[in-house]
C-alpha cells in the first residue's frame, strides 16, 4: 500500500492509509500513514464495531489536512475486545489431533506437509459446505501444489512457485497466504465455537507442520540470492508472532 500511495501521489491524487506493520511504513515513507496497533488482517480493529472503525477511518482521513509529509502517526487506541474471539478462547479445541509419525514416515518437510494437508482437507471441505465459500484461490493453484512448493523450498530445493506471478517473491506471498487461509478455515470447521485469532495462530505456529515449514523457509531464504523472497518471508507474509515461535 505504501508503494501504491507513492504512485498515486505522483499523479496528483492525495493518499492516506492505515499501516498494520509500522516498520514497513517507516522504511517506505508513504505520504501519510496511520500506524494502527491491531492484529494483521484487521486494519480497522475488531469486527462489527462500527463506532470504533469510524474513529480509525476519521483519524486516517484527518492526515489529509496536513500541509506536507511524509507523515507517520500512531493511532492512540487499542482495538476493543472481540466478543466472539473471547468466547472462543474459553471453548475452542484443536480440530485435528495429528497422529505421531511412524518410524518409516517421510522425513522431508515437503512430504510431511503433504501428509498434513491431506489430514486437513476433509475439515476444509466441511468449511466450504457450511459457509458456501473459501478465501483461498488468489494463488490460482491447488493447495497440494502450494504445499509441495513451500515444503520443497523449506527443504532447500531450487523450486519455482506454481503461481502465475511476475516475480518469485509475489508467488511466494500468494502461496503462503492461501496455505494459511486453508488452515484457518479448516480449523474453524470443527463443531461448536470457532477459534479466536490468537488461539488459531498459536496452534498453527506451534502444532502444525505448516507452521514449521514456513519458519524453516524463512531461514532458508536468508541464505538465498533472492532478497525479495527473503523480505517477503521475513517481513511481509509471516506475522510478527512467528518470531516468538521461531525454532
Amino acid at each position: 500500500m505504501s508503494a501504491l500511495a507513492h504512485y498515486f501521489e505522483t499523479a496528483g491524487i492525495p493518499t492516506t492509509l492505515s499501516a498494520l506493520v509500522r516498520e514497513h511504513a517507516e522504511a517506505m515513507h508513504p505520504p501519510r500513514a496511520l500506524a494502527v496497533p491491531f492484529e494483521l488482517g484487521r486494519p480497522l480493529g475488531a469486527p462489527e464495531d462500527a463506532a470504533f472503525q469510524r474513529r480509525v477511518i476519521t483519524a486516517a482521513l484527518a492526515l489529509l489536512e496536513r500541509p506536507s509529509g511524509p507523515i507517520l502517526e500512531d493511532y492512540p487506541e487499542d482495538a476493543p475486545a472481540d466478543g466472539a474471539a473471547s468466547e472462543a478462547d474459553e471453548g475452542w479445541a484443536c480440530p485435528v489431533s495429528f497422529a505421531q509419525p511412524k518410524a518409516d514416515a517421510p522425513k522431508t518437510l515437503a512430504a510431511r506437509l503433504q501428509a498434513e494437508v491431506a489430514q486437513m482437507k476433509p475439515w476444509h471441505e466441511a468449511w466450504k459446505r457450511r459457509k458456501g465459500f473459501s478465501g483461498i484461490g488468489a494463488a490460482g493453484a491447488e493447495v497440494e501444489a502450494l504445499a509441495d512448493y513451500l515444503g520443497q523450498f523449506a527443504d532447500g530445493a531450487d523450486v519455482s512457485p506454481p503461481v502465475a506471478a511476475a516475480q518469485p517473491a509475489d508467488g511466494m506471498k500468494l502461496a503462503i497466504n492461501d496455505l494459511m487461509t486453508f488452515y484457518q478455515e479448516a480449523a474453524n470447521a470443527q463443531p461448536g465455537t470457532a477459534g479466536g485469532i490468537q488461539q488459531i495462530s498459536d496452534w498453527f505456529w506451534t502444532e502444525t507442520v505448516a507452521g514449521e515449514v514456513l519458519l524453516a523457509a524463512r531461514k532458508v531464504s536468508k541464505t538465498g540470492d533472492d532478497k525479495r523472497v527473503a523480505f517477503v518471508l521475513d517481513r511481509l507474509a509471516l506475522p510478527h508472532i512467528a518470531a516468538a515461535h521461531d525454532r
